[in-house]
């Protein structure tokens, strides 16, 4: 906990739903710390309303692992400079 609540940023994977990484959002939203959401689309499944509608979440899809980077690069640009 003491190092998720020192953290500058939170990025997280949800493209499968995880209760431990739901709280670890929680606890990052409570504690103003901006955060991530990266996921896949895939068939038949949808990004939890409850993350996707949280204005808190930047939330973004990728489809590989240099998509992602991307995503990440640009969210560090923008977060790490306020």
């Amino acid at each position: 906990m003491q190092w998720l609540k020192s953290a500058n940023v939170v990025v997280a994977e949800v493209t499968t739903a995880s209760l431990g990484v739901g709280y670890e959002l929680g606890i990052a939203e409570n504690s103003d710390i901006p955060v991530l959401c990266l996921y896949q689309k895939i068939e038949g499944k949808s990004l939890s309303a409850m993350i996707q509608g949280n204005k808190k979440f930047n939330c973004s899809r990728y489809t590989g692992i240099e998509e992602a980077k991307i995503h990440i690069d640009s969210f560090l640009r923008v977060k790490l400079k306020s």
